[in-house]
């Protein structure tokens, strides 16, 4: 994908979280949560953050090629998905390792909790691998 093309979808999908974060603290307003209003105000700032960094990177074309450069280099490439990874398998490993504990020390409820999200993250990784698979 042309870098360019990628920038622009991060700017639509920073917009969208503007405008997400915006229907929140309304919403929030509206229903007296200050949950809602929390987050919506979270989702409000990243959105503005990014559109900052957007136009920070695309305001000159030294700064949009120093940008290009750091994220489409081979070695950093290779290091984020490197790190990706093991990060996997080091979530992996202690949540793993949490569950067997609180099932030893009888807090189920606790244990299923971090089960479903051990569950869900390999079938959301099984389910990537085979799509990437196809597409490789």
């Amino acid at each position: 994908m042309d870098f360019k093309k990628k920038l622009k979808i991060r700017l639509y999908t920073a917009i969208a979280v503007l405008i997400i974060g915006i229907a929140m603290i309304a919403l929030g307003c509206i229903k007296n949560r200050e949950m809602l209003t929390s987050f919506g105000l979270m989702f409000f700032v990243i959105g503005i953050a990014r559109i900052r960094q957007y136009k920070r990177i695309t305001k000159d074309d030294e700064s949009f090629r120093a940008r290009e450069i750091a994220e489409t280099d081979e070695r950093n490439v290779k290091i984020w998905t490197q790190a990706r990874a093991v990060a996997f398998s080091v979530y992996i490993f202690i949540a793993a390792i949490a569950v067997i504990t609180l099932y030893a020390i009888d807090l189920d409820l606790y244990a299923k909790i971090i089960s479903y999200s051990l569950f869900s993250f390999v079938l959301i990784y099984w389910i990537c691998y085979l799509i990437i698979r196809r597409k490789y």
